[in-house]
């Protein structure tokens, strides 16, 4: 396969500043899309099933913890660094061979907008479920201590 031949791919570092920005569900896409291009695309579903559940895991932990900013930003910072040591493990063999072959990735700029799509679908989801159940979700009722 020559470098005409080579679909674009999103780059590890797209991947991770999407998620910065857009959560695991953006990493997912972008795993999902690279899989696709290169052929697999039930590797690509498992991909993007697995960016969703890890979604709903860091939604419901927030709720096992008093809310807060410290709280927050770890979270956020564990995502990245679970997307991008799985995207390494899952895709860094094939990035590295991609870039042998002169294959070209998407902008970082692309890869943006992946992520700020995903943070908002990410609110919209958040928003339906608050209008759903009420200003309680992801809040555990666990009893005071006494």
């Amino acid at each position: 396969m020559n470098q005409k031949n080579l679909p674009q791919l999103y780059s590890l570092t797209a991947m991770g500043i999407a998620t910065f920005l857009g959560s695991a569900l953006a990493a997912g896409y972008m795993l999902a899309k690279n899989y696709s291009a290169l052929g697999q695309p039930q590797m690509g579903r498992y991909a993007l099933i697995g960016s969703i559940v890890l979604v709903l895991v860091f939604i419901a932990l927030p709720g096992l913890f008093t809310p807060n900013m410290t709280t927050a930003v770890v979270f956020m910072i564990s995502q990245v660094v679970l997307v991008l040591f799985a995207t390494n493990r899952l895709q860094g063999a094939m990035f590295r061979s991609f870039e042998e072959m002169g294959g070209k990735y998407y902008s970082v700029g692309k890869g943006i907008m992946v992520g700020v799509v995903a943070s908002f679908i990410i609110t919209a989801a958040w928003i339906f479920l608050v209008l759903l159940f009420g200003p309680q979700v992801g809040e555990l009722n666990v009893p005071p201590n006494s």
